[in-house]
């Protein structure tokens, strides 16, 4: 869920180009009732992104509508902004927050546009640890930095933080002008993962890479919404993640997802009704069509599966009809 395209930096690998002077942003009245939608329709957790989601005045109430409602709750931060009065708002109301630390300090200061983040990136997870609240750092692959994922590992290991999730950069929105040439390619994943894999045995770090072995791709079709979905299945059960914008509109798998395949916006219309109303159709056809073509295809021994979603579907649908 995107509450907000508010944010107080403006970040180069931005995929929804927020920023200072971006206002956009959904009622909590709505958003509630969105998330009560979705956890009758079988989703458990809700993870709140943006934009910068310390800056929704509404974040602990859109917090307790998720627990109150069964979900765990997590929310991805740049944390420039978090101090003792926003932290101790969402005590004891999220499960997780999520920490963007894109490399070493230098490099992260390059992708933030702004000196001095990486230092207060650090100080927030501290903070956050401090009062309790287990921490995750998210880290953007690029092609300059897979080599600095140990020194991510280390500050966010001394800071506190118990997983490190490392996500490859799609030329989605800001990133699409200011980071071009720079998506990771094979080599990149490939390192990536040894080095992740080092980096668990030596730091006690949860890890994960946002991208799956050729095998499993493979192996396991229904996990990638390759397989036939029963009619009566609930969204939840197969359609990961559902995204809410900050605009209302509904799309699934990522931010900025092509309208064609969108289930609609939820100023028009309920979550729930949207649902009822939605041909899954086209966007079962698309998956099948990504999955089939990769696994055909000459790909590495790791897919950004969701990345190759995103780009499949702004391709005419006539071009991969079939494949």
């Amino acid at each position: 869920m995107h509450p907000t395209r508010l944010c107080n930096l403006r970040c180069r690998h931005c995929y929804s180009s927020s920023g200072p002077d971006v206002a956009e942003s959904v009622p909590i009245g709505l958003l509630s009732r969105v998330v009560r939608d979705a956890a009758a329709l079988g989703y458990d957790v809700l993870n709140v992104t943006g934009g910068e989601p310390f800056l929704y005045p509404e974040l602990p109430g859109l917090l307790r509508a998720a627990r109150d409602a069964g979900m765990r709750t997590t929310v991805t931060t740049n944390a420039v902004a978090l101090n003792q009065r926003r932290i101790g708002l969402v005590r004891g109301l999220v499960d997780l927050v999520a920490v963007s630390l894109d490399g070493d300090q230098p490099t992260h200061d390059r992708i933030r546009d702004q000196q001095g983040c990486f230092t207060k990136a650090l100080a927030g997870i501290r903070r956050l640890t401090e009062a309790g609240i287990p921490v995750g750092v998210v880290t953007t692959l690029t092609q300059g930095n897979a080599t600095q994922l140990g020194d991510v590992a280390v500050a966010a290991a001394q800071s506190g933080a118990l997983l490190l999730q490392v996500h490859p950069l799609e030329p989605e929105g800001a990133a699409g002008l200011l980071m071009t040439g720079e998506r990771p390619d094979a080599v990149e994943l490939a390192y990536a993962a040894v080095e992740l894999g080092r980096i668990a045995e030596e730091h006690g770090l949860a890890v994960q890479l946002d991208a799956v072995p050729r095998t499993l791709l493979t192996r396991k079709p229904e996990a990638f919404m390759a397989a036939p979905v029963g009619e009566d299945a609930p969204l939840g059960s197969w359609l990961t993640p559902l995204v809410i914008e900050s605009n209302g509109a509904a799309v699934p798998v990522a931010y900025g997802f092509d309208r064609r395949y969108w289930l609609g916006n939820v100023y028009e219309r309920s979550l729930a009704e949207l649902a009822a109303r939605w041909d899954r159709r086209p966007l079962l056809e698309l998956c099948r069509a990504t999955w089939q073509r990769l696994v055909e295809g000459r790909t590495g021994p790791l897919i950004a599966w969701y990345g190759h979603l995103v780009r499949a579907s702004r391709t005419p649908r006539s071009a991969t009809a079939g494949r």
